[in-house]
């Protein structure tokens, strides 16, 4: 099944940040944790669609989205940490290439992340859906080479062949999985009635973005309790 939401998603995957944005980081705190995502967890201004922020697309401001959100619930936990953001849309859609990584996402992978949030595959075409997989594993051993602990989601518009294959990776290599993609049953979690463009309206609203934050910080929380043991 793919829903009807994922269907309507026309935001482009193209130059969803400029390209010296794909990177950046925040914060000073001693624990690092990098968030690795697309339009979701960063996407830049594209007035010709409505939209005009530059952190996570739909939410009304950037401490909404659920990077930050998810950064303020961690921070006190982990005695403050450091926030990377990798915006890796152009993974998803150049995932074949061997060089892209290591030509696009070595500041992130310089980062040396402690911990690492997996939270992408939106814009993956349906007919490359069959020869991600074992591309998957790659990608996330280039952000987490240094990682205690990574996090991987599924989908937050449903597609059951993507959000498979993000469940088996997670569980063949040992990975925190997390699963969000319920919360579009909710269409409160969605910004239908915030934005005309209906790609842009249809990502996380504020209380999306919150939903999705609360279950990777409890995810990660709970984890690192297990770690401390």
């Amino acid at each position: 099944m793919i829903s009807e939401n994922e269907r309507k998603n026309d935001v482009s995957a193209q130059k969803q940040v400029a390209l010296d944005s794909r990177f950046a980081v925040e914060g000073d705190g001693k624990t690092k944790v990098l968030f690795i995502g697309n339009s979701i967890t960063r996407h830049g201004p594209a007035p010709e669609i409505g939209w005009y922020g530059d952190y996570g697309m739909a939410a009304s401001a950037k401490e909404k989205d659920y990077v930050h959100v998810a950064a303020s619930l961690l921070e006190g936990p982990l005695g403050g940490i450091t926030v990377g953001i990798c915006q890796a849309a152009d993974w998803e859609r150049g995932f074949r290439d061997e060089g892209l990584l290591q030509a696009h996402f070595s500041e992130a992978h310089g980062f040396a992340a402690d911990i690492v949030v997996v939270r992408i595959g939106e814009n993956i075409l349906p007919e490359d859906l069959p020869d991600v997989r074992p591309y998957f594993p790659k990608m996330i051993r280039h952000f987490a080479h240094k990682a205690r602990l990574v996090v991987v989601t599924d989908s937050f518009w449903r597609n059951d062949v993507r959000d498979g294959i993000l469940h088996d990776v997670a569980q063949a290599e040992g990975y925190t999985f997390c699963s969000i993609v319920d919360l579009e049953q909710d269409e409160r979690n969605m910004a239908l009635t915030e934005y005309e463009h209906r790609g842009v309206a249809g990502h996380p609203s504020d209380r999306g973005m919150q939903k999705i934050a609360e279950r990777i910080a409890s995810a990660i929380l709970s984890e690192e309790e297990m770690l401390t043991r």
